[in-house]
């Protein structure tokens, strides 16, 4: 199997709107007859992060684009990469940006790998406009 790409999202399209909620830890929690709980951690890094973005009233090329990108992200086991005006432009904060791709610094690999984690929505409502949304989730592959 070859190994996975970092596929970038269609540049130059800002998002709408932009719900990123951060990740969990891998943890279980066991709780005995009495009702006392031990909290077992299976790692030091979040999982599960998503991201959710809205494409309102975009012209219906652009749309396509993410449509696009969506199959060639999932022809094979690969990822997107949200970076420069890919996808994050709009975002006043660096530090939102640097949580999103969970980086640690300068020229490191992203942490967390973007898979879309459900095929995106084209709406179209006018002639030649469509709105896009799209669901994104965070993973830690080893």
């Amino acid at each position: 199997m070859a190994e996975p790409k970092l596929i970038k999202f269609p540049a130059g399209l800002p998002p709408t709107t932009r719900n990123y909620r951060p990740g969990r830890y891998p943890q279980k929690i066991f709780e005995s007859v009495n009702g006392a709980t031990v909290n077992i951690r299976y790692g030091k890094q979040v999982v599960d992060a998503e991201l959710e973005m809205t494409f309102a009233n975009i012209p219906t090329e652009e749309g396509e684009l993410i449509l696009q990108n969506y199959y060639t992200v999932n022809s094979a086991w690969n990822y997107v990469d949200f970076s420069g005006s890919s996808g994050l432009q709009g975002t006043d904060s660096n530090d939102l940006k640097k949580e999103i791709r969970q980086v640690d610094g300068v020229n490191k690999p992203p942490k967390l790998r973007w898979r879309y984690a459900e095929p995106p929505s084209l709406d179209q409502s006018h002639a030649g406009l469509c709105t896009v949304s799209c669901r994104f989730r965070g993973f830690l592959d080893g």
